[in-house]
């Protein structure tokens, strides 16, 4: 059982985050939260139940908000269980109630509030990294089955925790798996990208997942960025900084869905 959390707005990107939850069939909990940040939240009223009661009809109006997209969706995917509304700056409230929850995987359509994918995955490190926590994080662009997964990892933790989550994914879908070693720590690329290759295919035939691997070095140049932009999932740590080399030079549109594991060190 995967317990998923979904942030959802009135979008079409919201109703494809929901979509790819259901695809994990009925061996999930889907619950939707929706954050709304309204006009004059931070007015200070004279008394206590002025505020209680323009907070009770602001919280009912964001309820009605998304009340028809949850709805449809639902039709479709008896797991959907009622949102949560919530009000507040929209990454620290979903982030904070992921962890207090203790959910398996947050699930969310990009662009969001106006942040694409990558902008996305900074605003959710930077809310992990004061949290001190890490956080799996799906960010969902269009909608369709995956078939094709491309996994990243540099031997991190945070890789091999993006590792683990797809392992996790396996006992609900079939995939196939092309596993890319990337370079980290002091020693040649080539050589640190060989150790992470065969580290993080011995994980996955650990678990019985049959993967093929190759190291980024052997890819032509455009080979790669045509490897991520044709698969269905790409699954890769979140490397912090400025350091997300190998998405450079290709557009966030073209990336179908990540599955990344910000860890916060």
């Amino acid at each position: 059982m995967l317990n998923l959390l979904v942030a959802v707005d009135h979008s079409l990107e919201a109703s494809f985050a929901l979509r790819t939850a259901c695809l994990l069939e009925m061996q999930t909990r889907i619950r939707p939260i929706y954050v709304f940040d309204p006009p004059g939240r931070d007015i200070s009223f004279g008394a206590g139940w002025a505020w209680k009661s323009w907070e009770r009809e602001t919280r009912q109006q964001a309820k009605a908000y998304i009340e028809d997209l949850v709805l449809a969706e639902k039709t479709q995917c008896a797991n959907i269980e009622e949102p949560v509304i919530v009000m507040g700056d929209p990454i620290s409230e979903i982030t904070g109630y992921f962890w207090k929850g203790g959910f398996d995987l947050l699930v969310i359509g990009a662009p969001f509030r106006d942040w694409d994918t990558l902008a996305l995955s900074r605003r959710f490190w930077q809310a992990a990294k004061k949290a001190r926590q890490g956080l799996p994080l799906l960010v969902v662009r269009h909608f369709k089955n995956i078939h094709q997964v491309v996994a990243l990892t540099d031997g991190g933790g945070p890789a091999e925790s993006a590792l683990g989550i797809l392992i996790r994914l396996t006992s609900f879908l079939s995939f196939e798996i092309t596993l890319v070693g990337l370079p980290r720590g002091s020693g040649p690329a080539a050589e640190t990208e060989t150790l992470n290759l065969e580290r993080g295919l011995a994980i996955l035939k650990e678990k019985g997942i049959e993967a093929s691997g190759r190291k980024v070095s052997d890819f032509s140049a455009g080979e790669f960025s045509q490897k991520l932009k044709g698969s269905d999932l790409v699954v890769s740590p979140y490397l912090k900084d400025d350091t997300h080399t190998h998405f450079h030079g290709l557009p966030d549109h073209d990336l179908q869905a990540v599955l990344f594991y910000i860890g916060w060190d």
